[in-house]
């Protein structure tokens, strides 16, 4: 099965889909819970790379361009 992905609020112990999906009744599913990174930095503030950013996308894009 592919991945459906779609945003859903928690309300009285019961996750509700912002958008319909196309499963039959019963069906099982994984799930997996990620919170919105601006909540992540607004409770411990904007995180600080350790290493230059710019340069290791220059990097990457170079292996990947001379592969």
């Amino acid at each position: 099965m592919t991945a459906i992905k779609t945003s859903a609020v928690y309300k009285k112990g019961t996750l509700v889909l912002d958008d319909p999906v196309n499963l039959p009744e019963q069906a099982r599913v994984k799930v997996v819970i990620r919170k919105k990174f601006s909540a992540f930095v607004k409770k411990f503030g904007e995180p600080e790379a350790k290493e230059d950013t710019e340069q290791i996308l220059l990097t990457t894009r170079r292996r990947t361009r001379d592969a």
